[in-house]
């Protein structure tokens, strides 16, 4: 089989097809001009090449009598770079520098037709073939070899106790998956080992030094009781190689920063405010003084809501404007956009991430006025601001396929979802967007440059106008609009006790969106009211095909898509604060979005007693 190469290929986004013919404008070759990161010293040549010489022999002898031998074993070995700080009113209260590598093994029995994959086996949740064991940073081939060694013993110990419980459940009819399709589709080996560099890393001096820059700018406002500005830099590189002859490594490079501000509105409800920003590199995050005011106007903002009302219940239209439109989009879009079926025993709670376009394949699923694709392999998309980098491209996925664009709805109609290599009866072959981890050992089909476009666009102005005649055409004396809605990963923290959040939380709706911590009302004279505790229903797809109109520019947003619980970070909370830099990295360009009816509800999440004395 081929091996990667030790020398590290690091994906220069940016530059990659000037990269790969050779030649390159000189934008390109300017971009190129930073210091760039050293060579790997976690996996070398060596390394890679006595893992590629255990998995050979995994193959060829690795047995348990009377028991499916493997046909497919995958190695995944990852080195993550993390820089972090967070600030606090201009000091430094946090800083961290983590430096990780592991060696994944994922362990396949039976055949392509028929394996043990796909399925959750009961009280056993964790028996998957597949198993995680950490690297030195520096570690020997001897000592390489071993750690791979003993990963695939034990994914294929779990591999033949998750084919017998598959087998038994199968056969007294157990529910989900797909028993007559073939449960792992065969791809084309693919084999990168070339090296390109990608930009060092911000020390935390550095980002130090901007963190508390930023922060002192919260100084002036003895109203806001909490607030802290965090810096992250990371990479992490990857190697993945398996039996099908696949060696490749992928580079993914990061740099983010927020600003996170919370206050006390006048009758005791905890109200924040966030700013967030992920790019490929630290040129390409707004400056000091462009987040000194971005940091000035939470500030401003959180002043005003501190007396805002709180909204009526409501039904009617709504208007999603920036990242209200990129909100909307991603929690209540992105997440049925997969064909991957659901594995075999999967919960109910699980079974969501199934998504709910399956088989709908030529079907009208959305509004007419939706063209919606997901293209893995662009680098910048076009904004109302030019264009920008996104950071949701990959050179192969977590299952090592080479991704593909696809169009996944056009004007409105369902073409293809999202999928990985575990085939349902609707789509059969991987098209290389493997990047979210399910139950049962597999990897679900998901979106990560997601671009949503229309042929029929409307100004701000327009747009706008639409909405109040909408809403007088209801009979409603006002219109919303949202503008930003939560983030758990970024906003978790929270000074209600643990028992009493809890409670709260386990009252609250697990399907409807985040709350909205940016909405207002519109009158019909254009008069805008700014409101809190705005609270969406659950919007279904059926409210997707009710959206009647669509903006002219898009709003570009990149974040990390966490794969935690919400309930639970909300319960646990950030600690310190930092950037989050656990997830999938993703993108999505959106349009402004007009809804004709939605359901509003009040929330009063947070609510508690006031501060007994003035703030010092």
């Amino acid at each position: 089989m081929n091996r990667i190469t030790g020398v590290l290929f690091a994906t220069l986004l940016a530059t990659l097809p000037l990269i790969l013919s050779g030649g390159g404008t000189a934008e390109a070759k300017k971009m190129m001009a930073p210091k760039t990161a050293s060579v790997s010293t976690a996996v070398t040549p060596a390394i890679l090449d006595a893992v590629g010489a255990e998995l050979e022999r995994a193959m060829a002898r690795m047995r348990i009598p009377g028991a499916p031998a493997p046909y497919f074993i995958g190695y995944k070995l990852t080195e993550v770079d993390v820089h972090d700080v967070v600030a606090s009113l201009g000091s430094l209260i946090d800083e961290s520098d983590r430096d990780l590598v592991s060696l994944e093994a994922h362990v396949h029995v039976g055949s392509y037709d028929k394996d043990n994959s796909n399925f959750v086996a009961s009280r056993r949740e964790n028996l998957d073939g597949n198993v995680i064991v950490p690297l030195a940073l520096e570690a020997s081939p001897r000592r390489a070899r071993r750690s791979a060694w003993i990963a695939t013993d034990a994914a294929y110990k779990e591999a033949i106790g998750q084919w017998q419980a598959k087998g038994e459940a199968i056969a007294s009819g157990a529910s989900g998956g797909n028993s007559n399709v073939a449960s792992y589709t065969k791809t084309p080996p693919i084999v990168m080992e070339s090296q390109v560099k990608v930009p060092l890393l911000d020390d935390n001096d550095s980002l130090g030094r901007k963190a508390m820059a930023v922060s002192k700018a919260f100084r002036d406002f003895s109203f806001i009781r909490d607030s802290r500005v965090a810096y992250t830099s990371f990479l992490e590189n990857r190697w993945y190689l398996n039996s099908e002859g696949t060696s490749a490594t992928d580079t993914r490079r990061v740099e983010g920063v927020l600003i996170v501000a919370t206050a006390q509105a006048s009758d005791g409800q905890e109200i924040s405010l966030y700013f967030s920003r992920y790019a490929y590199s630290a040129a390409e995050l707004p400056s000091i003084a462009e987040l000194q005011a971005e940091a000035k106007s939470i500030a401003a903002r959180l002043k005003l809501m501190i007396d805002a009302p709180v909204i009526e219940n409501y039904t009617g239209p709504v208007l999603f404007e920036g990242e209200g439109a990129v909100g909307i989009v991603r929690h209540t879009l992105a997440t049925h956009l997969t064909a991957t079926p659901p594995p075999v025993g999967i919960s109910s709670t699980d079974a969501l991430l199934a998504g709910k376009l399956a088989g709908r394949k030529g079907m009208k699923v959305v509004s007419a006025l939706l063209d919606i694709t997901d293209d893995p392999t662009t680098m910048r998309v076009a904004t109302s601001k030019g264009m920008r980098h996104v950071i949701g491209s990959y050179r192969f996925d977590d299952e090592g396929v080479a991704p593909k664009r696809i169009d996944i709805i056009k004007k409105g109609k369902l073409a293809e979802l999202p999928m990985s290599r575990t085939p349902s009866a609707e789509q059969g072959q991987s098209n290389g967007h493997a990047r979210l981890s399910m139950p049962g050992g597999v990897f679900r089909g998901t979106v990560t440059n997601l671009q949503l476009s229309s042929k029929k666009k409307s100004s701000n102005k327009q747009l706008r106008k639409a909405l109040l005649k909408e809403a007088k055409s209801q009979g409603l004396p006002y219109a919303i609009v949202i503008k930003q809605f939560d983030d758990v990963a970024i906003t978790a923290n929270t000074e209600i006790s643990r028992l009493a959040l809890y409670q709260i939380l386990q009252s609250m709706n697990s399907q409807a969106p985040p709350q909205a911590t940016l909405a207002y009302r519109v009158y019909a004279n254009g008069k805008e009211e700014l409101v809190r505790g705005v609270q969406l229903d659950p919007v279904d797809m059926r409210s997707w095909r009710n959206v009647i109109g669509v903006g002219r520019d898009s709003t570009l947003k990149n974040f990390l898509a966490s794969t935690d619980d919400a309930f639970g970070a909300r319960l646990i909370g950030r600690g310190t604060g930092r950037v989050p830099s656990a997830g999938i990295e993703s993108s999505i360009s959106t349009p402004d979005l007009l809804f004709q009816e939605l359901d509003i509800r009040a929330t009063k999440f947070g609510l508690r007693p006031k501060a007994l004395i003035p703030p010092p």
